[in-house]
């Protein structure tokens, strides 16, 4: 039997292909009869590969007697616990031979153990660094305020954007999708006139405009067809983020603990990425002018707190039906606690979908499995920043939101320009001068002691969803094509992971 694994088709990996090939004629060679080939293609390294379990089954059932993969690093870069299982498996089937082409590494070896374990945790410390050195080039591309820098990070493009390849470098680039953005004027103009949310909410569903994460919408910026597609049905909640989000304004928000509660653990809210100054970065250009998305927060300020309600699930608003794009809602049955997730469109009447629920706690014990067994081993670490130099942070604070509350003025009936523009170009001039500042930001990691399995078990539902946020863009749950056991999540459930693109001249710096 023989094993191929690469963690994305491109030219320059060692191909399928080419790992067959060789593998065939040394499989000739031993005269051995290949009685099965299992691909795992473009599934990251600390994943665990389907397929991967699959050969050594075959080998523990006696199904195969010899499994040939191309080399131990592309079998699983799990360390010392891919070394287990192998032996596990070779314990149970002395009789049985494990062979990794490159490495000339086989099991009938005297030290076969010993070299396969350094080879292991050599392969988990490499997929280890790579998972820091991604995490640290997320942020340097967020901190970026060159326009030629700027890069969108992967995932469904905010209401407004679409995606497009980035001239004359790798990457994607966010730019104003003009369809959406005349749809969010409109949902910022009428909120500023008073329109209710509930409108808002049922002008879009009217209009046909399709959410952002439906297939629809994808179909659409993609030039494909869109016949027969799915748009996905707005919420009241949903409209309610896209008036509050400055994505709208062409930045990018991350997630950003704010306090603790008194259980000690953090508070979690979204902020637009600002740089050292602390000044929010406009990375893409904006869909609605800073005027009437100043009015708009002014109204929400006016209308009271409209705090979302507390999450059912850690999984909320993670999960989407495969069928129509709408998210799954976290409900119960009649005096029994929230027992499955259930497509939001099920219950609405004359809607064409018939719905996807699936249960919560098999849902949740699915996820737990992936994510855990992906990076439960990794070490946790609490990142300080504090800002070195002569900068006066709350002085630019001051005149930040001084320039917002001119802005807002601008933007009301009767301003009068003649007194607001020159206090604007005064409020600039000074917020230029502050920022000419030499200034640096200084990143202090530290480790917690803890790893992110211990993180997980010990957090609550705020906790495990910041643990997902910077991995898992959503996941799209299908309906279930059989009853019992014959259901299984892994048929059901298709993970949509956040891109993190990886240039080479990036990676050597620092």
């Amino acid at each position: 039997m023989l094993y191929l694994r690469v963690s994305r088709s491109t030219d320059e990996s060692v191909s399928l292909a080419r790992q067959e090939k060789e593998l065939r004629k040394l499989a000739e060679r031993e005269g051995w009869v290949v009685v099965a080939v299992l691909r795992d293609d473009g599934l990251t390294g600390t994943k665990e590969r389907e397929r991967a379990e699959e050969a050594l089954a075959m080998i523990a059932d006696g199904r195969a007697d010899v499994l040939v993969s191309w080399e131990l690093s592309r079998w699983s870069r799990m360390g010392l616990t891919a070394v287990a299982k192998l032996v596990g498996v070779l314990q149970d089937r002395p009789d049985a031979l494990l062979v990794f082409h490159k490495e000339g590494l086989r099991s009938d070896m005297p030290a076969f153990g010993i070299l396969a374990a350094v080879i292991a945790e050599v392969a988990r410390m490499e997929a280890e660094g790579t998972r820091d050195r991604i995490r640290s080039m997320r942020s340097y591309v967020l901190s970026q305020t060159d326009p030629e820098q700027m890069r969108w990070l992967g995932g469904s493009p905010p209401f407004g954007y679409r995606a497009v390849a980035r001239s004359g470098a790798g990457g994607k680039v966010l730019v104003v999708d003009p369809y959406e953005a005349g749809y969010a004027r409109r949902l910022l103009e009428g909120f500023v006139r008073g329109d209710k949310l509930t409108d808002l909410t049922r002008m879009l569903n009217d209009d046909g405009v399709p959410t952002t994460m439906s297939a629809l919408r994808r179909a659409r910026q993609k030039g494909a067809p869109t016949e027969g597609l799915a748009g996905g049905m707005w919420r009241i909640t949903t409209v309610r983020k896209l008036l509050q989000s400055p994505t709208l304004l062409g930045r990018t928000t991350q997630k950003v603990e704010v306090g603790k509660r008194s259980d000690g653990s953090p508070i979690i809210e979204y902020h637009a990425v600002a740089d050292a100054q602390g000044i929010p970065i406009q990375r893409w250009e904006p869909v609605v002018d800073a005027g009437l998305w100043a009015q708009v927060q002014e109204r929400f300020k006016k209308r009271g707190p409209n705090q979302p309600r507390k999450a059912a699930s850690w999984l909320s608003g993670l999960l989407y039906c495969s069928k129509c794009g709408s998210v799954l809602y976290a409900n119960s049955r009649k005096n029994r606690p929230v027992d499955a997730f259930r497509c939001s469109n099920k219950a609405i009447p004359g809607q064409t979908c018939g719905g996807v629920a699936i249960s919560r706690r098999i849902i949740e014990d699915y996820v737990e499995g992936v994510i855990l067994g992906m990076i439960g081993g990794l070490n946790e670490y609490r990142v300080t920043e504090r800002i070195e130099g002569p900068i006066d942070a709350g002085e630019l604070d001051s005149v930040a939101q001084a320039i917002a509350d001119v802005q807002v003025a601008l933007g009301r009936d009767g301003a009068n320009y003649a007194e607001l523009i020159p206090r604007l170009d005064e409020l600039k001039a000074t917020r230029a001068r502050l920022l000419s500042q030499p200034a640096r930001v200084i990143k202090v990691r530290e480790a917690t002691g803890r790893t992110l399995s211990e993180a997980w078990e010990e957090g609550g539902i705020p906790e495990r969803q910041f643990i997902l946020g910077d991995m898992l863009d959503s996941i799209v749950v299908s309906p279930a094509v059989g009853t019992g056991a014959a259901s299984k999540p892994e048929d059901r459930v298709d993970f949509v992971w956040i891109e993190h693109p990886v240039d080479d001249d990036y990676l050597s710096v620092g």
